[in-house]
């Protein structure tokens, strides 16, 4: 059994969450992201999120706005993990999953058909 990897992660120097999950089927996230609108409008945030895939549910650990000079530490941490702040059933069933791939497979294929032989 390979072992589990998490995220721990840090602002400015604060440890805030020790993300990860103890199972075989899972999505972990941890993201910085920036957003600028053309109306002036701004978004700077960390999320620290994923996918419980034998529970169907999505999991969330951590979120805060970012300002400049905020330092974000993400570190490959093994066991043990914090629990989730939040865990909620996935709205998505698995059919439509399936069918939201497959669009996106053919939407690809028809995008890329001048590179594939």
């Amino acid at each position: 059994m390979d072992k589990k990897l998490g995220l721990k992660v840090k602002v400015n120097g604060n440890p805030v969450t020790n993300a990860g999950f103890d199972k075989d089927d899972y999505v972990l996230v941890g993201n910085v992201t920036f957003v600028e609108r053309n109306n002036g409008s701004k978004e700077f945030t960390l999320n620290v999120s994923g996918m419980d895939n034998e529970q169907d549910d999505n999991v969330y650990w951590y979120g805060t706005e970012l300002k400049e000079g905020d330092t974000v530490t993400f570190e490959v941490i093994e066991p043990p993990f914090d629990d989730p702040q939040t865990r909620t059933k996935s709205d998505i069933d698995q059919e439509a999953r399936i069918k939201s791939k497959l669009e996106h497979y053919h939407l690809l294929k028809e995008k890329l058909k001048d590179h594939i032989k």
